[in-house]
């Protein structure tokens, strides 16, 4: 039996060096002379030193948690969920099937890198920062939400894209981003001029939509002014709309405007009869949603209360503009003309549910203006007005890039997910938020209190961190990072500081407590160019790994850095296969993790101490 000792440096210096083959993770030891190694020999690991650089090692096992983005949810009450217009959102900021190693700086700069956000008030508002004590030492970490409250930010869409899918004939309309004229083109065919205003969703912070429909009606055509999530996939028929929307019932009783032709999720039009109609598209069942009409004129707060539809044909009150204006979840209608203003419908508590417009769920978070022209037989060339459109404007949305699927709204990236095959449960999670009865079914008793905006123009939800499974806030499989953000024993983290910064109003959570930092991966010796015969069936191929060293169990160095000592409590023998004598003028060691990806958390000196014998 012999010994040989094994080292990448000569002193146990703890700085971190450029990798070489002197690296603590990957080097070679070259001899002054020829080492023999007897024919049918074996080799086993007698013991191991590294340095844990004070590095964490992130895996797909502990970068998961989910974000909540909504009203507070009862832990005594089953399925509360279903009460909700909301649903937890995925984070994960590791890389499948490898191992990161980063720094407290890093972690924190990763994590905010991949966060992803939905809420067009929130995109670009998320921090997350190492947290410090005056010596520097690291203490945990701040995650900041921020919610930009704007509400007179004035964005028009710079352009209208075509809101039919691939229709012959091209667009059917233009339209003129400095005057916000979008005019109907006199062609032929059956096809309406209709489109949807991109690049800027709306703000829920009081956000509003002005649109003048003066021309348009003077002449008599139908029109309609909506709001709208962007449908980035096109269904059966080559139609922007939902795959569980039903577009068989959008004819409505009075015979009005086919509105199959067009999806939105909240709509104002004018009818073949010369009324003013609202409607939303809600819940039709568990498995469909459908469009309805809201029945405004039985809102006792509405300045257009009465038997029925208005009659904007002979518009007794001379409007000329309608608004959308949104608060939170709450969609509000107004009409009117130079400097009156006549609510047509909103939100009240003890109104019938079926006179006011559907809460903006999750699905809908990110909305944009949808305008349609129709034409009579001498009126073919109409137009409206967007007069004012509070957009968000955020240089980096976009709700139709698959590269850059999570740039947009959540059904959006959910759409394009699912339409790639990466995330086949992504439109089914929006079809589960569509069609909750209590918040979309308007027919449906039980009445869903809509949420609003604080005295901070903020919308009123309990934002959360959810940090493992919670059967509360659920589904949320897999959420694994308590420890490592340093919130140990707690699932769910919705406590925090409210601050303002500049424009926006911030939700701090910061960690309980330090984290340890230690290693969470085992690391392995890899002895090669010898013939041991090992199989890693992680990755499914033969492999030259020696030993495991469990650098991650309790008998780790429990700082975030340090010297780890390991000898093995029995000698485990693998044999080299030799039929002949070995002579060897040099070992290389590398230590991997279990993917063999090389183990970068390790600096300053490794030792690997090696026996060899002849086989027994």
């Amino acid at each position: 039996m012999s010994l040989v000792i094994l080292t990448n440096q000569d002193q146990d210096k703890t700085f971190r060096q450029e990798q070489s083959i002197y690296s603590p993770w990957s080097f070679k030891n070259s001899l002054s002379s020829v080492y023999n190694i007897p024919s049918n020999s074996q080799v086993c690991l007698q013991s191991a030193k590294v340095n844990l650089d004070g590095r964490v090692t992130i895996t797909k096992n502990n970068s998961i948690w989910y974000d909540w983005f909504g009203d507070l949810l009862l832990q005594n009450v089953d399925n509360d969920i279903d009460n909700s217009t909301s649903y937890p959102i995925a984070q994960n900021f590791g890389e499948f099937d490898k191992v990161l190693e980063l720094t407290t700086d890093e972690l924190a700069d990763t994590i905010q890198d991949n966060h992803k956000e939905y809420h067009p008030n929130r995109k670009t508002r998320f921090s997350c920062e190492p947290k410090r004590n005056s010596g520097l030492d690291f203490l945990g970490l701040d995650f900041g939400y921020g919610f930009f409250n704007a509400q007179n930010a004035s964005t028009k869409p710079s352009s209208f894209a075509y809101w039919l899918g691939t229709v012959p004939g091209g667009a059917r309309f233009n339209y003129n981003p400095a005057t916000g004229v979008f005019q109907r083109e006199d062609v032929t065919g059956i096809f309406p001029a209709v489109g949807i205003g991109l690049g800027t969703p709306l703000s829920l912070s009081n956000g509003s939509m002005r649109v003048d429909f003066s021309n348009a009606n003077a002449s008599g055509v139908e029109w309609a002014v909506g709001l709208s999530r962007d449908i980035p996939v096109l269904t059966e028929g080559q139609r922007h709309r939902p795959p569980y929307y039903d577009p068989s019932n959008n004819k409505l009783a009075d015979g009005s405007l086919r509105l199959q032709v067009f999806y939105a999720d909240f709509c104002a039009h004018r009818n073949a009869s010369g009324e003013l109609v609202i409607t939303h598209s809600v819940r039709k069942n568990d498995r469909e949603t459908e469009r309805k009409e809201v029945e405004y004129w039985l809102n006792t707060n509405s300045d257009l209360t009465g038997a029925g539809r208005y009659d904007i044909d002979t518009n007794s009150g001379g409007y000329d503009w309608i608004e959308f204006k949104a608060m939170g979840e709450e969609i509000e209608i107004y009409i009117g003309h130079g400097g009156a203003t006549d609510l047509v419908t909103g939100f009240y508590t003890n109104q019938p549910k079926t006179s006011y417009c559907k809460p903006i769920s999750q699905t809908c978070w990110c909305l944009h203006p949808v305008l349609f022209v129709g034409k009579t037989a001498t009126s073919k060339t109409n137009s409206l007005t967007l007069n004012t459109f509070s957009g968000m404007n955020l240089a980096t949305y976009n709700s139709r890039n698959p590269a850059t699927p999570h740039a947009g709204g959540w059904y959006e990236a959910m759409s394009m997910l699912s339409n790639d095959g990466n995330n086949q449960r992504g439109v089914a999670l929006c079809r589960e938020v569509d069609v909750r009865r209590v918040p979309n079914d308007p027919t449906f008793a039980t009445i869903y209190s809509q949420v609003g905006l604080n005295a901070s123009n903020v919308v009123e939800y309990t934002p959360a961190m959810i940090l493992t499974p919670n059967s509360t806030y659920s589904p949320t499989p897999d959420a694994s990072c308590a420890e490592l953000f340093g919130f140990p024993g707690r699932s769910l983290v919705n406590t925090g500081v409210d601050s303002k910064i500049g424009s926006a109003i911030f939700t701090t959570f910061s960690s309980d407590g330090r984290p340890v930092l230690t290693s969470v991966q085992s690391i392995f010796v890899r002895l090669n160019g010898f013939g041991q015969q090992v199989l890693n069936a992680k990755t499914g191929n033969k492999s030259s790994i020696l030993a495991h060293l469990p650098t991650a169990d309790s008998r780790a160095v429990t700082g975030s850095s340090g010297r780890f000592f390991y000898e093995p409590t029995r000698d485990v023998w693998l044999d080299l296969n030799n039929a002949y004598d070995i002579k060897s003028t040099d070992f290389s060691i590398d230590m991997v993790y279990s993917n063999e990806q090389y183990a970068k958390i390790l600096q300053g000196q490794t030792i690997v101490v090696l026996y060899f014998r002849q086989k027994v």
